[in-house]
């Protein structure tokens, strides 16, 4: 069966639906339960024309990470509306929403889908992008009164232990875990704010 042939605009057209119909069905139904036929239904494409993109699953998680991650970075352009930095209050807000927004994919995540995950994303270079990515050093850059001395790598990893807390929280005691990442978000604010 011949591969068919996608414009650049009808490939992002086709992405964006599935991103879009793929994060639904993550929220509803957590990975697992996500299937390529329930994401390519929803997005209104056949199955084939989803292999024509990704080679599975796992690419295509991968993919729609870094599909929010670039919708998010809109976002924060959107809310600085064209000053160089937020105020430290506003950089406060912005990386609970950061956590706790509804297309951060990891609070949909289970402990399990992570480990399904992490072959394909060492294997797509994804984990060492995540390492190099220059995102917490623009973070930083753009809010008011961030400490001199603040390690971007200590400020990932702060946001990195709330999100397994959330992708392992059948593992916590989940009546405090909310108390328990406020505690965090607190331990970071003062690492990182003067």
């Amino acid at each position: 069966m011949p591969v068919r042939v996608f414009s650049e605009e009808e490939r992002k057209e086709i992405e964006s639906k599935m991103f879009e119909a793929g994060m639904e069905l993550i929220k509803e139904y957590g990975l697992t339960h996500a299937s390529v036929t329930r994401i390519t239904q929803a997005a209104g494409i056949g199955k084939s024309t989803f292999y024509n993109f990704f080679a599975s699953k796992e690419e295509f998680v991968i993919a729609l990470i870094r599909y929010e991650r670039r919708k998010a970075m809109q976002m924060i352009n959107g809310l600085l509306h064209g000053r160089e930095k937020m105020t430290k209050e506003e950089g406060k807000k912005l990386l609970r929403m950061i956590l706790y927004h509804q297309d951060s994919i990891y609070q949909y995540l289970t402990e399990e889908d992570v480990k399904s995950l992490y072959p394909a994303m060492e294997k797509a270079g994804f984990i060492q992008d995540d390492l190099s990515s220059d995102t917490p050093e623009y973070l930083l850059s753009i809010m008011e009164e961030i400490r001199p001395e603040v390690d971007p790598k200590v400020f990932v990893n702060f946001l990195r232990m709330m999100a397994i807390c959330l992708t392992q929280k059948e593992s916590l005691h989940t009546d405090v875990l909310q108390q328990n990442l406020d505690m965090i978000f607190e331990k970071m604010y003062e690492y990182i704010f003067v």
